[in-house]
């Protein structure tokens, strides 16, 4: 075989593999896709209540547990929500808050019990009597998630919710101190089908802002298990240098800046998605004055951005 031989040999094989490599590559990185985003709306919030179509609009059904004719103002205005997204014929995620507001706030995450009343599922059963397009769940309840009584009666009112919407999906995602063991416990009896945590904890290094390895490593373990992944919600206070100093305290004085959480936004969703290629991520909050997108155009620009990949 002639010198030249060998080098045109020698070149069609290296051509091949660095073809192949790029081939290899493009697969791997076609095969992370982004997240669709949920956009979390908020009773209490003010304002623009239209999720534009580049995201999934998330309605906070939230109610006084103990008292839920209480605050029908709120229940009233979610159910006429959801109906103006069921009438546009577009998917909505509805989380379910029970929580305590008067005479003192209680966070649901430290109740031991939740309750729905049967007068909020007909209400959604008479806009959407199959919940085709609906995805039902409870966030953050992580008292009652680490409880065995109490995880049972959640799973109870999940078979429910099974019942009432046959073509409904079913959704929880914890708070970022709950035991993966107890969330999968529930996921497994309730068969689920999204599960996850939210993002409230956050690393800053060097301008950049990362998601901790146990968040990392949580839903690490759920998606091992076998079950589709979100994160139930990513957020920063809208204008602030250091939003991602505990994040979801409002109470913190803001250091002016619209563009910071934006940069912090797309370096947590990008890292998100190459490391769990959750299937949702929702962004908290569309509507309210803390944490609001829809007054800050640069987040909204970044998280547009994101869409498009």
């Amino acid at each position: 075989m002639s010198k030249l031989t060998v080098l045109a040999v020698a070149l069609a094989v290296i051509l091949i593999t660095v073809t192949l490599t790029i081939l290899l590559m493009h697969h791997s990185v076609s095969s992370i896709g982004e997240a669709k985003l949920i956009l979390w709306i908020v009773p209490w919030g003010a304002g623009n209540y239209t999720v534009p179509p580049w995201a999934v609009p998330g309605v906070v059904l939230a109610y006084q547990c103990n008292d839920p004719q209480a605050l029908m103002p709120w229940i009233n205005w979610a159910l006429y929500t959801i109906q103006q997204y069921v009438n546009e014929d577009r998917p909505v995620f509805i989380n379910i808050f029970c929580e305590i507001y008067q005479p003192s706030y209680k966070w649901r995450g430290t109740l031991d019990y939740i309750n729905v009343p049967q007068f909020i599922l007909q209400d959604l059963k008479k806009i959407n009597p199959s919940g085709k397009g609906f995805y039902i769940g409870f966030s953050e309840e992580a008292a009652c998630v680490a409880n065995a009584t109490c995880r049972g009666s959640m799973i109870k009112i999940y078979n429910e919710l099974r019942v009432e919407f046959p073509e409904a999906g079913l959704f929880y995602y914890a708070s970022g101190g709950e035991n993966a063991n107890d969330v999968l416990a529930l996921a497994k009896g309730a068969n689920l089908t999204l599960v996850g945590y939210d993002i409230w904890d956050y690393r800053y290094v060097n301008g950049v802002v990362t998601v901790p390895e146990y968040l990392i490593s949580n839903l690490k373990t759920l998606k091992s298990s076998g079950f589709n992944v979100m994160v139930g919600e990513v957020g920063f206070r809208y204008c602030d240098e250091k939003a991602y100093v505990d994040p979801a305290n409002w109470n913190v004085k803001f250091t002016w800046n619209c563009t910071a959480p934006a940069v912090y936004m797309s370096q947590v969703l990008g890292e998100l998605t190459s490391s769990i290629n959750p299937v949702f991520i929702g962004i908290w909050a569309w509507n309210d004055n803390t944490f609001g997108v829809v007054l800050n155009p640069n987040l909204i620009s970044a998280l547009e951005n994101y869409t498009k990949g």
